[in-house]
């Protein structure tokens, strides 16, 4: 009996032994990377270091820890939000301190339906950083591992080369996270400066602030204190985008050239903002848009409608302005399109985004009726919008009625 006893008492501790070496290989495997200032803040002493590469026996490139693709690698602490970083990007999630909140940029997998609730919705369509492969569609596709990158650029005149596009493509993982603050900022065309509050300026979220050989350093986002998260006893605060005040179609434009009208192309007479580029017509960028109001119409919020960038309303007087953010998310959408928002096929013999999602935030091209209703801009002469909303000082511009020239309706007819 007393042997009997022994031999179990002997089982039980290699049983707590092996639970015990788990745990620590789990620890040293996972947690590790839970580094708050990963990214910046670097010193003689940091840590930092060690959360990413490893000096003589790293199993991937650049001596990084994870692998193979960048991709893998950056879900080594942003794709669970609970053991490792707070912003989990593979599913579209925010936490910090047990709560948790869904990120402003949707997910590459999925997104989170927010507070309340443990839901998931699968994505759409994705910004396909390396390691996905795009469907037939060019909608989300399947995770395929570290050959599937993918070198064109929807909408741009350039191509990508090396291991195509990766989450650093967009982000510089040693540039330093910015708490956001007041930042002092002079609009274009403006008198300025004036400060913006609770803000980041420059490069937010890690923004790279030259992409492709062209500089894109003046970006402006708000952000609201959402949480903390704490390493070794010091807490860092998470932070969640709640406005895009400026720039975000500059430094779009920087890969998507086609598309930013800012600069692409050019606006013809009695067509409105929308210029010619390419043989396509383009939606505009940076210009004005006053929603509608009423039932279902004029949904600005970043969460769940088409959010303008707030950089004339607070300093010139002026409607805000429409931007490549407004329409898209930067990660992934979970947006449908259904009947004709998606037999259109554009650009196939470039896998085009005429009949998906395209990252966009509304189901079924809702994005358009959100801004335009039944036919409002449809045509300058539109009696339910006045070229005043967009254009307020009208009679003050040169060549403008009132100013020695033609008539608002000679061009926008």
């Amino acid at each position: 009996m007393r042997q009997a006893k022994c031999g179990k008492r002997n089982q039980e501790k290699v049983v707590i032994l092996n639970a015990c070496i788990m745990a620590i290989i789990y620890t040293l495997c996972f947690a590790a990377p839970a580094f708050a200032w990963t990214h910046g803040q670097f010193n003689a002493t940091t840590d930092a270091c060690a959360g990413c590469h490893i000096a003589h026996a790293a199993p991937f490139p650049k001596l990084l820890k994870s692998g193979p693709t960048q991709t893998e690698f950056c879900y080594l602490c942003h794709a669970d939000g609970g053991i490792s970083a707070p912003y989990d990007i593979r599913d579209g999630k925010t936490v910090a301190g047990g709560e948790a909140c869904t990120s402003t940029g949707g997910g590459f997998e999925r997104l989170w339906d927010g507070p309340g609730t443990s839901d998931y919705r699968t994505v759409t369509s994705r910004h396909t950083v390396g390691g996905y492969l795009p469907d037939s569609r060019n909608q989300a596709g399947a995770w395929s591992g570290p050959g599937a990158t993918q070198l064109v650029i929807p909408g741009g005149t350039d191509t990508l080369t090396g291991n195509g596009l990766v989450c650093g493509s967009c982000h510089d993982p040693h540039a330093g996270g910015k708490t956001p603050g007041s930042v002092s900022w002079t609009p274009p065309g403006s008198s300025g400066p004036y400060v913006v509050s609770n803000a980041v300026s420059g490069n937010p979220r890690l923004l790279r602030t030259a992409i492709l050989g062209k500089t894109v350093d003046e970006m402006i986002f708000t952000a609201e204190t959402v949480g903390t998260f704490t390493y070794l006893g010091v807490g860092s605060g998470v932070y969640r985008v709640t406005d895009y005040i400026f720039g975000s179609s500059d430094w779009c434009g920087a890969c998507h050239d086609k598309f930013d009208t800012g600069t692409a192309g050019d606006r013809i007479a009695a067509e409105g903002h929308a210029p010619r580029f390419l043989e396509m017509w383009r939606h505009p960028v940076d210009v004005h848009a006053q929603p509608p109001s009423g039932a279902g119409l004029g949904d600005v919020s970043v969460d769940t409608g088409t959010p303008l960038e707030l950089w004339t309303s607070g300093w010139a007087g002026l409607p805000d302005k429409v931007a490549c953010l407004t329409c898209h998310r930067a990660h992934g959408a979970t947006a449908v399109m259904d009947g004709w928002a998606g037999n259109w096929p554009r650009d196939s013999d470039m896998g085009g985004t005429g009949d998906t999602s395209a990252l966009l935030r509304m189901d079924s091209r809702g994005i358009c009726y959100n801004c335009h209703g039944a036919g409002l801009y449809n045509s300058w002469g539109d009696p339910r919008v006045d070229c005043g909303d967009c254009h307020p000082d009208v009679n003050g511009l040169k060549g403008h009625d009132g100013d020695g020239g033609a008539a608002c309706e000679f061009c926008h007819i």
